[in-house]
């Protein structure tokens, strides 16, 4: 007779593909399936879009699969060290996550999430790390897919198909099976003075974080300049570097001529918004009265909703 071993399952890490082992590395996860042939392991999971997936659009069906790892122990918070000044020599373990217990001597040590040796001190851990709890990682926003600004739906568009929305805050909620809105509430119970019919508020998709291609919180970033004058050259500088404010995650530029200041990395062209031709005088304490040439520019950062 021979015996076989039974190879020991390893379960997913973070963004693998978990359908196989239907199981997760980190604790308190759970694997969830986007389709037949794809998952993930997630803190949660709601049906639709997820605005992190970086390449693909399509919906997550969010059906559970296998159990939810184990989550950390309760006896952290009572029992283990502070991150600061809190001495961790004697508990040799830290109460939040992604740190661990440093000791500086035998009677002394800190809780930090690393530690680099110098040549008058040697990094000694002990203990372990502490892991990343599920509510952690649920509230833990990063950078939305490129897709997003392109597929989602602007606050006055109808994003019953697309279910996400640009907006900080907002859910695609459903008027009926044809029509919805991005807003940060809904009620059933007002009727809409359009039609004079209520909302069925039903939840289309997930709560955006916003267009945050770069980071989060996303940023939007604006300059008002003269091309002729020294701003425009600068500004063609900055865009060069992919510096300033096009380094943020939306950006305009706003004259009241035509200019080309240049492309950026993505190969986009970037003009100016066009305002109108302001006359700015000189206010009663001597500076630029320029009052109503940045209301302008507002004007044209209201009507384009992108912040």
């Amino acid at each position: 007779h021979f015996r076989v071993e039974a190879k020991e399952k390893k379960c997913a890490g973070t963004d693998e593909d978990c359908m196989d082992p239907q199981c997760c590395s980190e604790l308190g996860m759970q694997c969830y399936a986007k389709n037949a042939t794809f998952g993930s392991c997630k803190a949660s999971c709601e049906p639709g879009v997820d605005m992190s997936d970086k390449d693909d659009w399509k919906p997550w069906s969010c059906k559970a699969l296998g159990p939810r790892s184990r989550v950390p122990a309760s006896w952290i918070q009572e029992k283990c060290t502070a991150f600061g000044a809190d001495n961790c020599a004697s508990t040799h373990c830290c109460k939040d996550a992604g740190h661990q217990c440093f000791l500086k001597n035998d009677y002394y040590g800190q809780c930090l999430p690393g530690c680099a040796d110098t040549q008058y001190e040697k990094c000694r851990p002990v203990g372990t790390k502490t892991p990343q709890s599920a509510a952690t990682i649920l509230n833990t926003k990063g950078t939305v897919g490129k897709w997003v600004e392109s597929k989602c739906s602007k606050k006055w568009e109808n994003c019953i198909n697309s279910g996400c929305c640009h907006e900080v805050g907002a859910t695609c909620f459903a008027k009926n099976e044809y029509y919805g809105t991005c807003e940060t509430s809904c009620n059933t119970t007002l009727k809409d003075p359009a039609d004079n019919k209520t909302w069925s508020c039903e939840v289309k998709g997930p709560k955006s974080w916003g267009l945050a291609t770069k980071g989060y919180p996303s940023l939007y970033c604006f300059s008002l300049y003269m091309p002729e004058h020294y701003e425009g050259p600068l500004l063609r500088s900055v865009l060069k570097r992919n510096i300033g404010i096009f380094a943020c995650d939306g950006y305009d530029v706003f004259a009241n001529e035509n200019d080309t200041l240049g492309t950026t990395a993505d190969g986009i062209t970037v003009r100016p918004v066009l305002i109108p031709v302001i006359r700015v005088g000189t206010s009663q304490d001597g500076t630029a009265g320029n009052a109503k040439l940045f209301m302008a520019v507002w004007d044209k950062i209201i009507a384009a909703g992108k912040f």
